[in-house]
């Protein structure tokens, strides 16, 4: 793997190469969303073009299929269009390469029971330039990585085309196929449950309730709106509602309509998932409902807007206000990001950092219909205004948001263990996303949650 790496990052390295190449994580449709999304400003600033590199998908080799696969297809003046022939070679060589990798990780893990690091059981090819700018062989600096972000993304967008084909013209067959007239509007609206992924007990803190949102729901259709939700038949099935298309369970569920109805929304309300990359992706307005973190949290650009989880204490008994939360630094990193893997390294990081483990002590509970229904009328608001400003209470939380990334990304970031490469590129990563995190937690919320928690009656 080593040598793999060492191979393609000369090649993308080098000046003299027009290309830069990358493989995106294959099997889960948020990470690939946004290695694409990246892989493009990655190629930008040295001047390449992206060639993405993806295997033929052999689920009883890799043990996953290949996630959503209109996504590998994507078009854009930065991405290189592949013709038939050079794709197909390019897919065959790939997956010589990937399969030996594959069962010598599988091997290991199942076989001789030992660690295998994620790099060897699912190789990404570019994987360390898609989030470190250039010129940065000397380590992680968090400096260059907010100048990266400055330079290269802010006020910047790509547009993505979808499988080459006219994708306005894609729409407006699959919309009316849906029941949604030429002339009206919709909304995709993803809430996430544990059936995709089948993570009960592992991830639940990032699912919702579908049915908590049905006021929410009205309102949007209570103003001429549709409603799209989105997802996988795994999911809780909608009760019948005008103006609700329960997508996941018509016939017309399929990848590439998937990525056309999040292009084409008018905006987009979710929680915490995969999907909500994908209209990252493509520069959507995104409303996030029941975050589960205020750092790296998804709040990419100027137009997205989001309400937090409610953070119980547990030693307190009580719920703690937003103005404690950002003091405190409580939820800044989510909890799914695995900082360390022994017991032991808690410890050591905790005493470097002078601050509590990712959500140790406390538990995060979502918002109920209220909180749902008042973030989305503000929303609409915002949306149809075309107003940005920003209040007091938003233009507070942003500063202590920034406040938070200086303390714990100014060094050597907060990936202290494994090495030197995970440990730049985990740290980049992470750095970039909070640079990128732009949005605003919405007025309607910080005001009823900075200084009590409404919860606490």
């Amino acid at each position: 793997m080593k040598v793999l790496n060492y191979f393609f990052e000369k090649i993308n390295s080098s000046k003299h190469h027009s290309y830069y190449y990358m493989t995106p994580t294959l099997y889960t449709v948020g990470n690939c969303a946004l290695d694409i999304y990246h892989g493009v400003f990655a190629a930008k600033s040295r001047n390449k073009k992206l060639f993405i590199l993806y295997p033929y998908d052999i689920p009883f080799i890799f043990r996953w299929k290949l996630t959503n696969k209109e996504l590998f297809k994507l078009e854009s003046d930065h991405i290189v269009k592949q013709n038939l022939i050079v794709l197909l070679l390019s897919r065959f060589i790939v997956t010589l390469i990937f399969i030996p990798l594959r069962l010598y990780a599988l091997i290991l893990r199942d076989i001789f029971n030992k660690e295998v690091g994620e790099s060897i059981i699912l190789p990404r090819i570019g994987e360390k330039e898609i989030y470190t700018p250039p010129n940065s062989n000397k380590g992680f600096d968090y400096e260059n990585i907010k100048k990266y972000a400055l330079d290269w993304y802010q006020g910047q967008t790509v547009e993505f085309g979808i499988s080459g084909e006219y994708s306005l013209k894609l729409k407006d067959n699959l919309t009316k196929k849906l029941g949604i007239g030429k002339d009206n509007w919709y909304v995709c609206l993803h809430v996430r449950e544990a059936g995709f992924r089948g993570d009960e007990g592992r991830r639940e803190y990032r699912n919702s309730d579908i049915y908590v949102y049905i006021e929410a729901i009205k309102e949007i259709t209570s103003r001429g709106g549709f409603v799209v939700r989105m997802g996988d038949c795994s999911m809780k099935k909608m009760p019948s509602m005008e103006g609700v298309i329960d997508y996941p369970f018509t016939k017309y569920k399929s990848d590439i309509n998937d990525l056309i109805l999040i292009k084409h929304c008018h905006f987009y309300i979710g929680t915490h998932s995969g999907i909500l990359d994908v209209a990252n992706l493509f520069s959507k307005k995104i409303l996030i409902t029941n975050m589960v973190d205020w750092g790296p949290s998804g709040l990419y650009g100027e137009n997205t807007r989001g309400i937090l989880k409610h953070c119980y204490s547990i030693d307190e008994k009580k719920y703690l206000s937003i103005e404690h939360i950002f003091k405190n630094g409580i939820g800044f990193i989510p909890e799914e990001h695995y900082i360390w893997k022994k017991n032991t390294d808690e410890y050591k990081w905790e005493s470097a950092f002078n601050m509590k483990a990712p959500m140790k002590g406390y538990k995060l509970i979502d918002n109920d219909e209220k909180e749902i229904k008042n973030a989305v009328v503000e929303f609409i608001n915002f949306v149809n205004s075309g107003s940005n400003n920003s209040s007091y209470f938003q233009t507070l939380a942003k500063k202590y948001r920034t406040l938070y990334a200086n303390k714990l990304l100014y060094g050597a970031g907060i990936y202290m263990f494994g090495s030197r490469r995970r440990r730049m590129i985990e740290n980049c990563y992470f750095s970039l996303r909070c640079e990128l995190s732009t949005g605003y937690i919405s007025e309607c919320f910080l005001k009823e949650n900075w200084h009590y928690n409404s919860r606490n009656k």
